[in-house]
Parts: C-alpha cells; structure tokens; sequence
C-alpha cells in the first residue's frame, strides 16, 4: 500500500510542545556551540516533522543551522515522491534538505535475509557517512516516548540483559558522530498535536498499521497492558532503573579496566586475570567483552554465548588459546593476551 498525507486535523489527545520545553530537553543533552551544524533524519511522518519545526526555531536561536537527511531505501515506489515532499516541506521551513538513496535496496529486497534490518544498517551507515563527510556535529533523530516503551518491550521478549532493557539512550556517539534523541520523554501524540499546531502536513506509512510488523503487535499489546496497570509511564520508569543499573556496571568495568589492563604500542591487551576472576560476574564479562571490542574494532560485541564460554574457560582453569570476535586469546601465565586475529591469506 502506498503512503498517505495526512492532514493535522484529526482528533488528538496530545498537546503542543512548546519552544521552551523543547528547550529544555535539549539543555538535558549539554551545551552547543554556536555556529553548530545539526542534521535531523526525517522520515516525513509527525514525529520526525514535529522535530524539524522546534528544532529550527531552537537553533535559530542560537545561532546554529540544521539540515534534514531522508533515506530512500529504494524498496517502495513511493519513497521517491515522498522524498520530494519532505524536501518541500522543509524549503518553507527554511530548512536544507538532502535526499540519500540506498543503491543496493531494490537488489537486497529480492534476497532471502531479512531486508528490514539490512534497511536499518543501510539507513544509519548512509546518514553517519553524510554527517562525516560533511563536518556535522550531531545528528538528531524523533524517537519518542512510545518508542522507547515498545523496544523496551520487544527487547523483553527477547530475552535481553540489562544493556537491551535500558533500551534507548538521550545520547550515544557511533562512527564518530553524536546521537541526539531529545523526544524520549514526549508521547507521540504531543508530537502530533505540535504538527496540528504548526499546520504541518506529515506522510502516514500503512506498514506503521501492519500486523506483519512485530512492533505494531507491541503496540497492541501495550495496550491490553495498560489495562492491566502497566502504563507506558511505568514502563519508562523501568527503563529509568535498568539505565541507571547499566551505568554503575559500566563505572566497576571502567575501574577494573584502568587497574587491570595494559595496551601496547600494536594495540594488543593485556588483561591480569586474577583481578577479572575477583570480580563480580557481570563485570568480568562486560570486561572482557570490551577488550575484545576495542582490539578488533568491532562496532558491536560478541555474542553472550561466546563471551560466556572464554570467561566460563578462565574461571574454570580448563583453558586453550582460541579467537573470538576477529581476536586472537593467549594465556601468558597470570596474564590473557589479546590481539588482533591473524588470518592466514
């Protein structure tokens, strides 16, 4: 089904956020540069539209100019024409506007594997690039408060630990380039209450609707909770509690780290493993999945099962010299040496 513009004048529960609320979500993000250059990924629909009208007026200012980025994955014959009007809408914001097109995507929904998340990679690899190339400072995106309850929950179902549970964070630096999400905290339906306000048109996707996506059957289920007593408030509390759990394991990693490992000129580790056996658990895990993060260079972690089995071979005293994660593991008496995998050509 192909997309839809609505127009802002359905019903709404929301109301409209104002510029001095907007700015002071943006204060919770820290301080800004005059002369910064921000980009908004923009999808087109109420939250992303709703983002571009507070955050123009925001950084107007204060003296800071913003670009609109939106992806056209090439795997809908609409995306084009909605690309073009995303691109008129923020002309008469005053907003800049750049359109980029993911080549690979008409080839990669022909394939097998599942061509959402390769759309997803696709989609932040093209915006992180643009943003490098162009000298942009940060890159701000509309997730919201809806948002941030629906993945807490779908990481739930799958079985997620403390990092997945904290689900979405305000800010987060990935290639180089920071991550803004000042919406966490605002119901989508402020969100299109302030495109309502604004006059602002916005596109409807129907795969928003469609119970093929496993998020719009969250979203369902939400509410059924809801009744039940388990709000989308008390869900984002929840978040709050596994947030703050992630940020004190993340300080007694930080510690163990500084204490008990060196790096050398080559960029092997050296890691002391009585002092990574002393610790608790979690924080031995979470250690050694850094080390070998920061080794290989690997924007994520190893596989839980994997880590498990190097830490469970260490505690275990039935160790053998192994790779994991593009890392060469050798034991050096009271030491575990990790470096780069040498890969035989």
């Amino acid at each position: 089904m192909p997309s839809v513009i609505a127009e802002p004048d359905s019903p709404n529960t929301g109301s409209p956020i104002s510029s001095g609320s907007f700015a002071a979500l943006m204060d919770d993000l820290g301080s800004f540069k005059h002369g910064s250059r921000i980009a908004i990924a923009v999808s087109g629909g109420p939250d992303s539209m709703a983002l571009c009208h507070l955050a123009k007026a925001w950084a107007n200012i204060r003296g800071m100019s913003i670009v609109g980025l939106t992806v056209d994955h090439r795997l809908r014959p609409e995306a084009q024409v909605e690309a073009k009007q995303v691109s008129m809408w923020l002309a008469d914001l005053g907003m800049l506007h750049e359109t980029l097109i993911w080549e690979q995507g008409e080839e990669i929904k022909s394939l097998e594997r599942s061509t959402q998340s390769a759309a997803r990679d696709a989609r932040f690899s093209l915006l992180f690039e643009w943003c490098q190339t162009n000298n942009i400072d940060a890159l701000m995106t509309a997730h919201h408060a809806d948002d941030q309850a629906e993945t807490f929950l779908y990481r739930l179902v799958r079985g997620s630990g403390v990092d997945g549970l904290a689900a979405i964070a305000p800010e987060s630096i990935r290639s180089d380039v920071r991550i803004l999400r000042p919406l966490l905290r605002v119901p989508k339906t402020d969100l299109v209450a302030t495109c309502e306000e604004k006059c602002q048109d916005w596109i409807e996707d129907p795969s928003n609707t469609s119970d093929a996506s496993t998020r719009v059957r969250l979203r369902k289920i939400m509410a059924v909770l809801e009744q039940e007593g388990l709000s989308r408030d008390r869900l984002l509390k929840t978040v709050d509690h596994m947030a703050r759990a992630k940020c004190a394991i993340d300080s007694a990693v930080d510690d163990l780290l500084n204490d008990a490992s060196r790096q050398n000129d080559v960029g092997e580790i050296s890691l002391d493993i009585s002092a990574v056996v002393a610790a608790p658990e979690e924080v031995g895990l979470r250690c050694l999945a850094r080390c070998l993060s920061c080794v290989s260079g690997a924007e994520y972690p190893p596989r839980f099962e994997s880590l498990l089995g190097v830490y469970s071979a260490i505690t275990d005293g039935n160790w053998s010299d192994r790779t994991l994660h593009g890392c060469q593991l050798r034991m050096k008496e009271t030491q575990l040496k990790v470096s780069v995998e040498q890969r035989k050509p």
